[in-house]
């Protein structure tokens, strides 16, 4: 059900902590920015309409949104199978929940994505009751995220991962992240559904990537117009009716259900 709530994590510096207590946080905070912009697509497909000037860079958006999902999913797989870290794959040492099956998501993304393709080449037909019918898979994603995030005991890796081990393998699965992504949308696309409230060192870049970002954000500037907060500043725009900010519990020990 729409707003998707977000998932909950920690205003504290990432680069400050243990890294292996650090993973399940920078996993919460980059799935609640693709949960953020589903939230924004659910609200913008109902206001806008076929002669709308801002539809083109809503549905340039939507098509952007499901690559960046395909490829985070692409991602948690090769984060938790790949076994890059210490010769052990993450999901031999984790809780089986760690691994989640996100075929449907896929398809759903997939589906979502071509019909944004084919309104973005006849606009007339524009429906947007039929882009929020295609949503369906974004619960799924969400319920997934959560299950996943709580699977990651952080307490598991000791003895297997070091803190360097762990530090060390995210930085390789995150310069891979970045390097199958279009930086010129996946990078704004971070900063324009951060809430930078919940952390300001999140995510972590170097300064001077910090002075290119509004230089980077160029290419799809309309769309980031649309996005819950501003690319620079990070400030939240509060026309935006998906800043529903509730987070779903997660426990500090990731304990797993008892059912």
């Amino acid at each position: 059900m729409f707003p998707l709530p977000m998932l909950s994590t920690t205003p504290i510096d990432l680069e400050s902590i243990d890294s292996r207590q650090a993973l399940p946080y920078h996993l919460a905070f980059m799935k609640n920015t693709i949960l953020r912009a589903f939230n924004n697509i659910h609200v913008q497909a109902r206001q806008l309409r076929p002669e709308d000037s801002r539809l083109g860079a809503f549905l340039e958006y939507v098509m952007g949104t499901c690559d960046v999902v395909a490829l985070h999913v692409l991602t948690d797989e090769r984060l938790f199978r790949i076994p890059v870290i210490a010769g052990v794959a993450l999901e031999k040492l984790l809780d089986p929940e760690c691994v989640q099956d996100m075929r449907r998501v896929l398809d759903g993304a997939e589906r979502l994505q071509k019909l944004a393709r084919k309104y973005s080449k006849h606009p007339e037909e524009y429906d947007g009751r039929k882009i929020t019918g295609y949503l369906s898979f974004c619960e799924e994603f969400a319920a997934r995220a959560w299950v996943q995030v709580r699977a990651v005991d952080p307490s598991r890796l000791v003895g297997t991962y070091s803190e360097a081990d762990m530090r060390r393998g995210l930085k390789q699965i995150t310069d891979w992240f970045v390097c199958q992504s279009d930086p010129a949308f996946l990078v704004p696309f971070i900063y324009s559904h951060h809430d930078r409230e919940t952390s300001q060192s999140w995510p972590k870049v170097s300064h001077a990537s910090r002075i290119t970002l509004p230089c980077l954000a160029k290419k799809y500037a309309k769309s980031w117009e649309l996005a819950p907060f501003d690319v620079s500043t990070g400030k939240r725009r509060e026309s935006r009716e998906n800043t529903f900010e509730h987070s779903s519990p997660l426990s500090s020990t990731h304990s797993r259900s008892t059912n």
